[in-house]
């Protein structure tokens, strides 16, 4: 029996900048991974579509709010609904001194701008297996 693909669901906090979410998405099928485009969505948007679409993780954008406040308000829902199991990677603009908060909030990686897509495919086939 084949093991079930991996299902990623790709989120934006805006509607800009789109060429590096196309790209990710892109580089994830190639790699074999279902991705789910969720476009622009807040965080109640996300759960709601992550329940649908039955995801085994969620892929975030980050460009224009605040990741902190941003994910912890993701994470609260995604509990709420049942489904913390579900595993997180943001990427996009993020301090850097934010990155070790945003771990202890359940986020698995943060992808800053520059990084290579080998290691954002590495990172999900790797880690957010069925």
């Amino acid at each position: 029996m084949p093991m079930r693909k991996i299902r990623f669901l790709l989120v934006a906090d805006s509607p800009g900048h789109t060429t590096g979410y196309f790209v990710v998405a892109q580089a994830l099928r190639d790699a074999g991974v279902e991705v789910i485009l969720g476009g622009y969505a807040q965080p109640d948007e996300i759960v709601e579509t992550a329940v649908q679409e039955d995801v085994d993780c969620i892929g975030y954008r980050i460009m224009d709010r605040e990741p902190l406040i941003i994910i912890s308000r993701l994470r609260e829902i995604l509990s709420a609904r049942g489904l913390p199991h579900v595993r997180l990677v943001v990427g996009g603009i993020v301090a850097r001194r934010s990155i070790p908060r945003l771990k202890e909030l359940g986020v698995e990686e943060v992808f800053r701008p520059g990084t290579n897509l080998n290691d954002i495919v590495a990172h999900v086939t790797g880690n957010a297996a069925p």
